[in-house]
């Protein structure tokens, strides 16, 4: 059987202007998916809260990275899990001509266009997994 969500899970990296877009960026594909997706949070998923285990065995996981760590990445495959597509930040934000050093590390508005950009590659790329499912 086929997933029919996505559990969208970000970094938690504190100390960058990236983490901080990443998480806005994911809260903001969150509100647009609706439904079709599920919010991971890294500290209950380290504590195997039940509802975020189910996340990542039932859903497709896609991971939102801010950095060359890997956390989220890490996170699922320490649990046993798959991580189905990982979206980088940094990635992102170069494609679209933005320079994540030259934002501020504190939270942005959702529609700073840095959020808006990584948004909508969260938001391709569930859609994209979901779409290939069906």
């Amino acid at each position: 059987m086929m997933p029919e969500r996505v559990c969208l899970q970000p970094c938690l990296g504190s100390t960058s202007a990236a983490a901080t877009v990443g998480r806005q960026a994911t809260y903001a594909a969150l509100a647009e998916l609706g439904r079709a997706a599920d919010l991971g949070c890294a500290p209950a998923l380290f504590a195997e809260v039940p509802e975020d285990v189910i996340f990542i065995q039932q859903d497709y996981v896609i991971a939102i990275e801010s950095c060359d760590r890997l956390c989220a990445n890490h996170l699922v495959a320490q649990k046993g899990y798959p991580v189905h597509a990982t979206v980088r930040v940094d990635e992102v934000l170069r494609g679209a001509g933005m320079d994540s050093a030259a934002l501020p590390a504190e939270t942005l508005p959702l529609d700073h266009p840095a959020v808006v950009a990584v948004c909508a590659e969260i938001v391709r790329v569930a859609r994209q997994l979901l779409e290939g499912a069906a």
